[in-house]
C-alpha cells in the first residue's frame, strides 16, 4: 500500500530552481505556487534569486514561465504584508495572475491595483495599460453585481467612456407605483436606470468629497456627458437637466430649452416651462437670469415679443425676474404669519434700550421674526422705544425695515422713502439705513433700487450715508459682476475712510461674486497692503473671499497670498476664501489646513475664523462636524471654542442634529459670554422649525433663550445673543428655515454670502441683517399654467403634532403677594388652644379641621373619560407651512373633496381616524411629489426617492380647464397690480409729528397704513 508523502520543507523545490534543465525549473515553480501559503517564510530567503527569473531580460526561463516566478514573487510579498510590492510583481504576472482563483490574495490584489489608479489619476499621471485592464474587469463585474459601485470606481478614475457604459447596460427598475402620467421613452428603445445619472448628479454637485478633489475640466465634461444621457429619453428629467445647466452657467441652452418647450405648446409643454424657470430663478445668480432672459426676449418670448400669447410672455417674463415668486412668497409669510409678539414684548421691556446693543439686540430679534413678512405691528406698537435709537442702533433700526419687506419689489421704494436722503428724516444714519433696507428688500436684482442706490453713493458726501448705500447696492446686485457698479465701488474704497471704504470692500465682493478677474483682485490685494484702516482691510479682505466663491483649486494663489501675511487681518481673510472658494466640498486638504490654523495661528481672530470655516466646508457632511470639532470645543482659547459654536450651527442648521445640540448645550454655561453667546446662536439655527415631537430639548432651549435675557445679572454680550436667537428660531412667522442649500441640493448663493457676512457681526452689529439673506420660506405652492392657486390639498403621512407650530409663550403672571399675620402673644396662643381642646371634647368640629375635596368625584371622573387620539396624518391645504423634514412624507395634490377629513382649520385639517387612500384629483402635478400608493408614514420615504421636484413653486396641470374651479385670493395691497416697481419721487413731505403708540397701533398692519414717522425724536443720551 503506498504511503502519501508529506511535504515538510520548501528546500528541495527552491533547490530545484537553480538546476540546469530550464523545464525542471519551471516545474519547480509550479510545485512552489502550490506551497507557498505553508512555505512563504522559506522562500522569502531566495525572492531576490526569484525577482531575477521574472525578468525579461534573463533567459533562465521560458518566456512563457517568467510570469509564473512574477507571481510567486507577488504572493511571497503578499505574505510579507508588502502591498505594493505584490501588485507589481501580480502586474508583471499578467495571463498567471487572471487564473489565480478569486480568494483573500487576488481580492487583495485587485484593492491595491484600483487604489494604485485612482492614485496615479488624482496626481495626473497616466494610469498604467495593465492597471487599466485590472480595473476595466473589475467594473464589469461590478456593474452585473452593483452598477452604483461600479459607477463609484469609474468616477473615482474618471473614466467618462465606462460611466457612459454602465448607464446604457443598465435597465430601469420597475415602477411600484401606478401614478405613471406620462409613457417615457429612450433612444434605444430601453429605459436605462437614470437613478444612476441622479446619483452622479448629486456627487458632481456636493463635490468629489475628500482628497478626491475633481478638476474643473473634469467636471465640465462630466456634466456635459450627464446632459446628453438625460436627453435621451422623452420626457426628460428637466428637474435634473435645469441643475446641470446652472452648474454649466449654461444660460443660453436654458433659454433654449424653455422657448422650445413654449413653442411645442399644450399644456405639457408650457407647464415644464414654467417649471424650469421657477427652478432657475430659485437657484442660479443673477447674472445667469440676465443672459436667460436676453435670449428668451431674442426668440420672440420677451414682454414685447410676438410669439404665443400676451398672456403667456407675461407669465413668463415675470416668473424670470423673480417677481412672481416673490409675490407667492410674501403672501405665504404675511397669511401665515404665527410670530409670538409676547416673545419680542418680554424682551424689550427686558433689554435696557438706554444702552446701545440692548436695542441692537431687539432690533435684530424683531428683523427675524418678521422677516418677509411685511408686518411692522411690533414698530408701530413701540415708537417710543424706536425713538430712543441713537447714531449706528438708529442706522440698523432703519435698515431692518429691509429684512421685514423682503422681496416687496411693488413697494420696496414706498416703504422706505420717508427715511432716503431728501426725505423726512434728517438724520444721516437713518438716510443709511434707508439705502441698506432698500437694498436688503431687492436682494439679488437691482433693477428698481439701483438708481436710488447709486444716487445715495455719488450725490451725498457723507461715509454714513455711503456706508448704507454700499452695502445696499451691493446686496441689491449681487453676483451681477456690473463693472460700472464696480468702479463706483472702488472711488468710494479709494477715499480711504473707514466707514464708508469698509462697506466698499465688502460691496465689490458682492457685485463680482465668484466672478475672479487679474485686474481685480490685483487692485483689491494691493489696497489692501497700502492702507492704514484695519476696517478697510477687513473689509478687501472679506470682499476678495467673496470673488473667489467656488472657484475650489483656482483659488489657491490667492489662499496663499493671505495666509503667508504678517497681517492677521489678512489671514483671517484667508480662512474666508477657504471657506467660500471651497463651500460644501468637505474637501480633505482644506480641512486638514483649517485645523492646523485652528490651532497654530497667534491670532486668536484668525483662530475663530478658521474653525468657523470649517462649518462652510463641511455643510453637506454635517453629521461629521460634532466629531471634527469635538477636542475645539473643549479648547482653552475661548476665541476656538467660539468658533466650534458657530461652525455647528453653519453646518447642522435647521437639522436638530442631536449630536450638535449635546455638544452645544454644556457651552451655554460657558464662563466666557461670547461662547455663550455663539451657543444660543448655534442653538437657534440648528433647532429652527424643530418641534417637541421631533427634538424634545427643543422647549427647554427655547425657556433658556428666555432666561438669559431676563436676567439681568447676566452678561451683556451673552443676552445679546439670547436675543437674537430668539428672532433666528422663529424667523419669518415660524415659516421659515436657515439652509446653505436650496431644495435641489446646489449650494444657495445668496444663503451662503448672507451667513458669510452675517459672521462678521463680530466687528460691526449691521452686519447682522444679512442674516436674512438665509431664510427660506418652507411651503409648497401650487400653481396651474395661469399661475393661479387652486385651492388644493396635500397629505401629511405623519402625526399633526410632529410638525406643528410651536405653542405661544404663556404670558409670565406675576405672583401675588401673600398677606402676612400678624404677631401674635404666647399667652394668647395658649388661651386659645385650651378653648379648642374643650370644643374637641364636646364633639364638636374644629374650625382647624381640613374640609373634604369637593373635586374629587371631578377629578375621578376626568380621569375616566377616554383621551382622543391623534390622528396619523394630516390634510395640509395649498400654499401652507411645510418644512423641509415634512416633505418626505408629503404626497399630492388632491381635491379637498376627495379626503376624508373631520375637521378643517385654516392651515389644515386634521382626522381623528386614518385618512382612506386619496384620489386623483382635478389638478396632476408636472413633477412627482411622493408617492399617491404611500398611505402610511413608513412608505413615504420610498415614494420620495422618485420625487422629480425639488422647488417651492409647483405646477400643475387642471383636467377639466373649461370647468369653474375655487382658488386662493392674493392679497392686492402687497403686490398691487399696474403699479411700478420703482414710482417716481414724491415732493417732500412735510415733518410729521410722532403720533402715539395707540394710535399707530390702531392703524393697523398693511403697508398702506400710517407710515411710521422719521425718526425724528429726541433721543437719549
Amino acid at each position: 500500500m503506498p504511503v502519501a508523502t508529506v511535504t515538510t520543507s520548501a528546500a528541495g523545490s527552491l533547490a530545484l530552481l537553480k538546476d540546469d534543465d530550464r523545464d525542471v525549473r519551471v516545474y519547480a515553480l509550479e510545485y512552489l505556487l502550490s506551497i507557498v501559503p505553508q512555505f512563504w517564510a522559506e522562500i522569502s530567503e531566495e525572492l531576490p534569486y526569484i525577482e531575477s527569473l521574472a525578468d525579461p531580460q534573463v533567459s533562465e526561463l521560458p518566456a512563457e514561465a517568467r510570469p509564473l516566478a512574477a507571481l510567486l514573487c507577488s504572493k511571497v510579498f503578499f505574505y510579507l504584508g508588502e502591498r505594493d510590492e505584490a501588485v507589481e510583481f501580480a502586474l508583471r504576472a499578467s495571463a498567471a495572475f487572471e487564473k489565480e482563483p478569486y480568494g483573500e490574495f487576488k481580492e487583495t490584489i485587485i484593492a491595491g491595483c484600483v487604489d494604485r489608479a485612482i492614485a496615479d489619476t488624482n496626481a495626473g499621471n497616466k494610469v498604467d495599460s495593465r492597471l487599466e485592464e485590472i480595473v476595466d474587469g473589475v467594473i464589469r463585474q461590478g456593474s452585473s453585481d452593483g452598477a452604483k459601485l461600479a459607477i463609484g470606481l469609474a468616477l473615482s478614475l474618471r473614466r467618462l467612456n465606462l460611466i457612459e457604459a454602465i448607464y446604457l447596460q443598465s435597465t430601469a427598475p420597475s415602477e411600484a407605483s401606478s401614478s405613471k402620467a406620462v409613457e417615457r421613452k429612450s433612444a434605444d428603445g430601453i429605459l436605462h436606470d437614470e437613478g444612476l445619472l441622479r446619483y452622479i448628479l448629486a456627487e458632481t454637485i456636493g463635490g468629489a468629497g475628500g482628497s478626491d478633489a475633481w478638476p474643473d475640466s473634469f467636471r465640465r465634461d462630466l456634466l456635459a456627458l450627464l446632459l446628453k444621457l438625460f436627453q435621451r429619453t422623452t420626457p426628460s428629467d428637466y428637474n435634473s437637466i435645469t441643475q446641470i445647466w446652472v452648474q454649466l452657467g449654461d444660460a443660453a441652452a436654458a433659454g433654449a430649452g424653455i422657448v422650445d418647450l413654449m413653442n411645442k405648446g399644450g399644456d405639457r409643454g408650457r407647464l415644464e416651462a414654467y417649471q424650469i424657470a421657477f427652478d432657475v430663478t430659485d437657484m442660479a445668480p443673477q447674472s445667469f437670469l440676465e443672459t436667460l432672459r436676453t435670449k428668451v426676449a431674442e426668440s420672440g418670448w420677451g414682454p414685447d415679443g410676438t410669439s404665443g400669447t400676451e398672456e403667456e410672455r407675461t407669465n413668463l417674463e415675470e416668473i424670470l425676474n423673480g417677481s412672481r415668486i416673490a409675490e407667492l412668497s410674501i403672501n405665504f409669510l404675511k397669511k401665515h404669519n404665527q410670530t409670538d409678539m409676547s416673545i419680542l414684548k418680554v424682551t424689550k421691556d427686558s433689554l435696557e434700550d438706554r444702552y446701545s446693543i440692548y436695542h441692537s439686540a431687539i432690533t435684530f430679534t424683531n428683523a427675524y421674526a418678521h422677516c418677509g413678512t411685511t408686518s411692522d405691528r411690533f414698530l408701530r406698537e413701540n415708537l417710543d422705544w424706536l425713538g430712543r435709537a441713537s447714531n449706528w442702533a438708529k442706522f440698523s433700526a432703519t435698515a431692518a425695515l429691509g429684512l421685514i419687506h423682503r422681496g416687496s419689489y411693488i413697494n420696496g421704494v414706498r416703504v422706505v422713502r420717508p427715511y432716503l436722503p431728501g426725505g423726512a428724516a434728517p438724520s444721516k444714519f437713518s438716510e443709511g439705513g434707508a439705502l441698506f433696507a432698500l437694498g436688503l428688500i431687492y436682494t439679488g436684482r437691482k433693477e428698481g433700487a439701483e438708481a436710488e442706490l447709486r444716487k445715495g453713493l455719488s450725490d451725498v458726501n457723507d461715509p454714513i450715508v455711503q456706508h448704507g448705500a454700499a452695502l445696499g447696492l451691493g446686496v441689491s446686485a449681487l453676483a451681477t459682476g456690473d463693472e460700472d457698479i464696480y468702479d463706483e465701488l472702488k472711488a468710494i474704497l479709494f477715499q480711504d475712510n473707514a466707514t464708508s471704504s469698509e462697506a466698499a470692500g465688502y460691496a465689490m465682493g458682492l457685485v463680482m461674486l465668484g466672478q475672479p478677474s487679474e485686474r481685480v483682485l490685483d487692485e483689491l490685494i494691493a489696497y489692501a497692503g497700502e492702507t492704514q484702516h484695519e476696517k478697510i482691510v477687513r473689509g478687501v479682505a472679506i470682499g476678495t473671499a467673496l470673488i473667489m466663491y467656488g472657484k475650489r483649486t483656482a483659488a489657491d494663489s490667492v489662499i496663499d497670498k493671505f495666509t503667508k501675511s504678517n497681517d492677521a487681518i489678512l489671514r483671517y481673510g484667508g480662512m474666508f476664501v477657504y471657506a467660500l472658494a471651497y463651500v460644501g466640498t468637505g474637501d480633505n486638504k482644506v480641512i486638514k489646513q483649517l485645523l492646523h490654523f485652528a490651532v497654530s495661528d497667534v491670532n486668536d481672530d484668525v483662530r475663530r475664523a478658521a474653525v468657523i470655516a470649517l462649518g462652510f466646508v463641511l455643510f453637506r457632511n454635517h453629521t461629521q462636524v460634532p466629531r471634527i470639532v469635538q477636542l475645539l470645543a473643549e479648547s482653552y482659547n475661548p476665541h476656538v471654542r467660539h468658533g466650534a459654536t458657530l461652525a455647528l450651527g453653519i453646518s447642522c442648521a435647521g437639522t436638530g442634529l442631536e449630536a450638535a445640540i449635546d455638544m452645544l448645550e454644556p457651552m451655554t454655561r460657558d464662563p466666557v459670554d461670547f461662547v455663550r453667546q455663539g451657543a444660543y446662536i448655534a442653538l437657534a439655527m440648528i433647532l429652527i422649525q424643530q418641534t417637541e415631537a421631533q427634538t424634545p430639548k427643543v422647549k427647554e432651549i427655547r425657556e433658556l433663550f428666555a432666561k438669559v435675557v431676563t436676567d439681568k445679572h447676566e452678561d451683556p454680550m451673552a443676552r445679546f445673543g439670547a436675543s437674537l436667537a430668539q428672532g433666528i428660531i422663529d424667523a419669518g412667522g415660524r415659516n421659515m428655515t436657515i439652509s446653505l442649500a436650496t431644495r435641489a441640493g446646489t449650494p444657495d448663493m445668496k444663503a451662503i454670502v448672507g451667513m458669510v457676512l452675517f459672521v462678521q457681526f463680530w466687528y460691526w452689529f449691521p452686519l447682522a441683517h444679512f442674516l436674512g439673506l438665509t431664510f427660506q420660506p418652507t411651503t409648497i405652492i401650487a400653481v396651474d399654467d395661469k399661475l393661479r392657486i387652486p385651492k388644493v390639498d396635500f397629505v401629511s403621512w405623519a402625526k399633526p403634532s410632529k410638525f406643528d407650530y410651536p405653542s405661544t409663550a404663556k404670558p409670565v403672571v406675576e405672583k401675588k403677594k401673600e398677606k402676612v399675620n400678624a404677631a401674635v402673644l404666647s399667652t394668647t396662643a395658649k388661651q386659645q388652644a385650651r378653648l379648642k381642646s374643650k370644643k374637641a371634647e364636646q364633639g364638636e368640629a374644629m374650625d382647624t379641621d381640613d374640609k373634604p375635596e369637593a373635586s374629587s368625584s371631578k377629578t375621578e371622573a376626568k380621569d375616566k373619560e377616554s383621551k382622543p387620539t391623534e390622528a396619523p396624518q394630516a390634510i395640509v391645504s395649498n400654499m401652507s407651512r411645510i418644512t423641509p423634514q415634512q416633505l418626505p412624507y408629503v404626497t399630492g395634490p388632491f381635491d379637498p373633496s376627495s379626503v376624508a377629513s373631520a375637521s378643517k382649520s385654516a392651515d389644515a385639517a386634521v382626522s381623528t381616524e386614518a385618512l382612506a387612500p386619496p384620489k386623483k384629483g382635478r389638478y396632476l402635478p408636472i413633477r412627482g411629489v411622493g408617492d399617491a400608493d404611500a398611505f402610511q408614514a413608513d412608505k413615504a420615504a420610498a415614494g420620495r426617492a422618485r420625487v422629480g421636484w425639488s422647488g417651492k413653486i409647483l405646477l400643475v396641470s387642471d383636467t377639466k380647464p373649461d370647468a369653474e374651479g375655487e382658488y386662493i385670493e392674493l392679497d392686492a395691497t402687497l403686490w398691487p397690480r399696474g403699479v411700478q416697481e420703482e414710482p417716481a419721487a414724491p415732493a417732500a413731505p412735510e415733518p410729521v409729528a410722532a403720533p402715539s403708540a395707540a394710535a399707530a397701533a390702531a392703524a393697523g398692519l398693511n403697508w398702506d397704513g400710517a407710515i411710521p414717522a422719521a425718526f425724528e425724536y429726541e433721543f437719549e443720551d
